[in-house]
């Protein structure tokens, strides 16, 4: 890269990944937000997928172009319209109904996000410690969602759980765009190597890894509210296993933070891939069981962000410039829009629980992709 630009301060990395953070808080709340959409006859059952995929592909372009509009305009403009949109979506929202009105909006939604996203990944990549940050920023961001998605099944405000979670997303949209004006004029990221993009056999091997990866983790979250309801669990017991796998997701993190340059990357991805593959089948030993199901989700929640940041572990190995690495969360992003579509496709077909077990299959085909990749690939 040309022209290396001076570490951010601390101010705003935190800045950033709060904005980040706002943005992403549609994960941890799709359970209730989607299950609540089906119960309400918003949509049908095979469709969740579809919605799903539509707003992470948009998110993940919104990302790309987020980076791009930072290069060329003032960081507190780009973001603080797009929290506003990111309002204007989810209020617009309220009491629809039908796939193509709601998947319209979500789509806007979804790419607004992705531009609040860009923001923290400029941030974060501009840090010395760029996978410790990483980690950090999905400590945070998956605390907010644990707080909101345990909070909203008992919110009384109304008939409709669906307008209470789109509240609540727009409510974080008001906040992105308010601390967009702590941002600095200019949040730029680094210029792009234009001789090479850092795409390799062995970078492609991880990233479409991180991207399956991720897919799998999503088609499971995306179906979870429904499998539970399927399983004669009500909605206050949703909540809190939503909750407490989110709260779980942030000890993973945090201990990817702590305990992850002692870790090999490629090996404990294999191994918390096949851990994710047994968690599926535990699911279903235990689905009559509350108390089962609900240590088997926060296992679940630990082992998807601790297992995140060795992907970026893994591509620095591959290429120490950190070029590839920049293209982690467009794949991330890509494998979480993509897969859970395939698992509505079979869902439909069959039933709920065809997502699980696609999902599960996945993670035991993943736990071998580490080992197709050479550690160290010099350019």
């Amino acid at each position: 890269m040309t022209g290396p630009l001076s570490p951010v301060t601390g101010r705003t990395l935190a800045t950033s990944i709060l904005i980040g953070s706002c943005a992403l808080l549609v994960l941890g709340v799709q359970p209730v937000l989607l299950g609540a959409m089906v119960q309400e006859g918003r949509i049908a059952e095979a469709q969740v997928g579809n919605l799903v995929t539509i707003e992470m592909i948009a998110m993940a372009l919104g990302s790309l172009a987020g980076i791009a509009l930072l290069r060329k305009m003032g960081a507190r403009v780009v973001i603080g319209v797009a929290g506003l949109v990111v309002v204007a979506m989810n209020l617009a929202m309220a009491g629809q109904s039908g796939m193509a009105v709601l998947s319209s909006l979500r789509g806007v939604a979804g790419l607004s996000e992705g531009v609040l996203v860009a923001s923290a990944l400029v941030a974060i990549s501009r840090v010395e410690r760029v996978e410790r940050a990483s980690a950090i920023f999905l400590a945070v961001q998956t605390f907010l969602q644990a707080a909101v998605a345990a909070a909203l099944p008992f919110v009384i405000a109304g008939s409709s759980r669906t307008d209470i979670a789109l509240l609540a997303l727009a409510l974080a949209g008001a906040i992105a765009a308010a601390a967009a004006w702590s941002l600095p004029s200019q949040l730029q990221p680094a210029a792009p190597d234009g001789e090479r993009g850092g795409l390799t056999r062995a970078s492609l091997t991880a990233l479409w890894g991180a991207g399956l990866f991720l897919g799998a983790i999503v088609s499971v979250w995306s179906y979870f509210g429904l499998w539970l309801i399927r399983y004669g669990y009500p909605p206050t017991f949703e909540g809190t296993a939503v909750s407490l796998c989110l709260v779980a997701q942030v000890v993973g993190a945090l201990a990817a933070a702590r305990f992850g340059e002692r870790l090999p990357n490629r090996q404990t991805i294999s191994v918390c891939a096949l851990a994710g593959a047994l968690l599926i089948a535990l699911f279903f030993v235990g689905r009559g069981n509350a108390a089962a199901i609900l240590a088997v989700s926060i296992a679940f929640g630990f082992i998807w962000l601790f297992t995140l940041p060795f992907f970026a572990g893994w591509l620095i190995e591959i290429d120490p410039g950190r070029r590839a690495v920049l293209y982690l969360t467009a794949f991330q992003l890509g494998g979480a829009a993509v897969l859970p579509s395939i698992a509505g496709v079979a869902v439909g077909s069959f039933s709920i629980d065809a997502a699980m077990i696609f999902s599960g299959a996945i993670f035991l085909m993943l736990a071998a992709v580490p080992f197709l990749s050479k550690p160290t690939i010099r350019s």
